[in-house]
């Protein structure tokens, strides 16, 4: 059997203003799991360093999830005044 592996699957920077990132990840708990995760940060552009955490979804394992949950993200704060 082959080690799982984390991985980026999406990154999206938005307007200068958010970074988006989609992993697959192990997870911190008792047992072991693997799943999808995206975080959404303010991003400051100038010192290109992740701020402040705004959103954040667990996908499951399924990779298209991750990907509409991940464009939900970028919708949702693309929308954002």
């Amino acid at each position: 059997m082959k080690a799982q592996e984390s991985y980026q699957l999406l990154h999206t920077t938005l307007k200068d203003k958010y970074l988006i990132s989609t992993m697959y990840r192990q997870a911190s708990t008792i047992e072991p799991m693997w799943y999808f995760e995206t975080i959404a940060w303010n991003w400051d552009k100038e010192t290109k360093k992740r701020v402040s955490i705004v959103e954040m979804d667990d996908s499951g394992i399924s990779e298209e999830i991750a990907i509409i949950n991940h464009m939900n993200i970028v919708q949702k704060l693309n929308s954002l005044q």
